[in-house]
């Protein structure tokens, strides 16, 4: 018999005083998962990536950036950032995100 495969994704929660970290902890065909933690204070600047992004607020507060401006998120808001948009997270409160990476091809 199979056992589900659980993630405690407390044990992955480190944060830095310089830099964002970034866990990933899930990479299957078609999206990977990674937690992303930042202390109070920083941040991830605007940037485009090549895929699109479901980010979850697990703890903390912090504005999150995209095409139609900033806003402010906090536990349990999310926001969706679609492929090729631009992107940036700046911690208020040290934050703990999800972020489910959709990397089908498309």
């Amino acid at each position: 018999m199979k056992t589900m495969k659980i993630y405690n994704l407390n044990e992955k929660i480190i944060f830095s005083n310089e830099k964002p970290i970034k866990r990933h902890f899930l990479n299957v065909k078609g999206f990977h998962a990674v937690l992303i933690c930042l202390k109070s204070g920083v941040e991830i600047p605007p940037h485009p990536e090549d895929y699109s992004v479901l980010l979850t607020v697990l703890e903390g507060k912090g504005v999150f950036t995209d095409i139609n401006g900033e806003f402010t998120l906090i536990k349990n808001q999310s926001i969706y950032i679609k492929k090729d948009e631009i992107r940036g997270i700046k911690a208020i409160d040290s934050l703990v995100i999800l972020g489910i990476q959709d990397r089908s091809k498309s």
